[in-house]
C-alpha cells in the first residue's frame, strides 16, 4: 500500500515537473521568437493562417461575452434609421464602404483589411455590433466611437447596418441623394414591409423540382452548378446564397431571384442570360434550389433581421 502511494506521488511530481518546465520552454521560445524580429507584422502582408484564426476566435468570444445582456431599441423606428444614415456615411463609409460605394484611400492598406458590412454586419447580433461600435477593436484599425457618440447614435448606426444588407446599390444612392438634399424619397420605405418572398419560398419552394427544372431549361449548358458538368459562359452558381447582389446590382432576396429568373432582359437590358418563359412557380421551386448552393449563414442572419424564424 505504502510503496503504491509512493509510485503514484513519484508519478505525480513527475509529471507536474514536465509540465512546468513545458511552460518554461513555452513561454522562453516565445521570448526568443519575438526577439528575432522573424514574423512579418507588416500591414500590408497578411497574417498566417493560424495566427489569423486565433485573432478571429478570441475576438469573437470576447465580443459574444462583453455584449451580454443589453436591449437593443426598436430598429426599425425611420428616426432612428435616417441618424444612422448620416453617421454611418461620416464614420464607417470611408473605411468599409456601402452599397455601390467603394470604401476610401483611408481604408486601404490596413490589416487585417475592413470587411465589406453588407457581408460581416450579419456575423454579429445586435448587441455585439453595438459593443464593437462603441469600443472598437485592438489591433484592428476599428476605433471606438463611444467618446463622441452617444448611445443612440450607435444604435441609430446600428440600425442601419442591420437595414443596409437589403439595400441596393441604386437604393443607397436614392437615399442618400435625398438626404443630401433635405427630401423624402417616398418610393423607399426606410424599413419595408414585406419579407423579401422568403416566406412564399418557404411555403411553396421545392428545391428538388428546382434541380430538375434547372435541368430541363439547360442552365448547366451556360452555368457552373454543382453535380452537372461545368459550363463557364456564364458565372458560376456556386455558392450563390452566400452571394450579396445578382446580376451586379439586385440584392440577393428571393422576390429578386425569383423575377431575374423570370426576366432577367427587365433588370439588365442586352444581358446574355436569355428569357425562357420560365413560369412564376417554376422560378420559385428554382430559386428554392439555388438557395441550397453555398453557406446559408447570410439567409439565416437576413431572416433573423425580418423577425422570421431561421427555418
Amino acid at each position: 500500500m505504502k510503496l503504491s502511494f509512493a509510485i503514484n506521488r513519484s508519478t505525480i511530481t513527475a509529471a507536474l515537473t514536465g509540465i512546468g518546465i513545458f511552460i518554461i520552454l513555452s513561454i522562453l521560445g516565445g521570448l526568443l521568437f519575438m526577439e528575432s524580429g522573424l514574423y512579418n507584422i507588416a500591414a500590408d502582408q497578411p497574417h498566417l493562417t493560424f495566427v489569423r484564426w486565433m485573432l478571429q476566435a478570441g475576438k469573437t468570444r470576447a465580443v459574444q461575452i462583453r455584449s451580454r445582456g443589453m436591449h437593443p431599441p426598436n430598429l426599425r423606428d425611420s428616426s432612428l434609421l435616417k441618424r444612422g444614415l448620416i453617421l454611418y456615411r461620416k464614420n464607417c463609409q470611408p473605411c468599409h464602404g456601402a452599397p455601390g460605394a467603394a470604401n476610401e484611400q483611408i481604408g486601404r492598406g490596413i490589416d487585417p483589411k475592413p470587411p465589406s458590412l453588407l457581408i460581416a454586419a450579419n456575423k454579429w447580433d445586435d448587441s455585439e455590433l453595438f459593443w464593437i461600435t462603441s469600443h472598437g477593436l485592438k489591433l484592428s484599425g476599428m476605433p471606438g466611437f463611444q467618446p463622441r457618440l452617444s448611445e443612440t447614435d450607435i444604435w441609430g448606426i446600428v440600425a442601419f447596418l442591420r437595414r443596409m444588407v437589403f439595400l441596393s446599390p441604386a437604393d443607397y444612392k436614392r437615399l442618400t441623394v435625398a438626404q443630401d438634399q433635405g427630401v423624402t424619397d417616398s418610393s423607399l420605405h426606410w424599413w419595408p414591409h414585406d419579407d423579401y418572398g422568403f416566406s412564399q419560398l418557404k411555403e411553396h419552394g421545392d428545391a428538388r423540382k428546382g434541380f430538375e427544372l434547372v435541368q430541363r431549361y439547360g442552365c448547366q449548358s451556360c452555368h457552373t452548378i454543382p453535380d452537372l458538368n461545368p459550363a463557364r459562359v456564364g458565372p458560376p452558381l456556386t455558392g450563390l446564397a452566400e452571394r450579396q447582389y445578382i446580376a451586379g446590382s439586385l440584392v440577393n432576396v428571393p422576390s429578386n431571384v425569383t423575377a431575374w429568373v423570370m426576366n432577367p432582359q427587365q433588370f439588365k437590358p442586352g444581358t446574355v442570360m436569355p428569357n425562357l418563359n420560365v413560369k412564376s412557380d417554376e422560378a420559385l421551386d428554382i430559386t428554392a434550389f439555388l438557395y441550397t448552393l453555398g453557406s446559408l449563414e447570410r439567409l439565416t442572419a437576413l431572416k433573423r433581421t425580418l423577425g422570421m424564424p431561421p427555418r
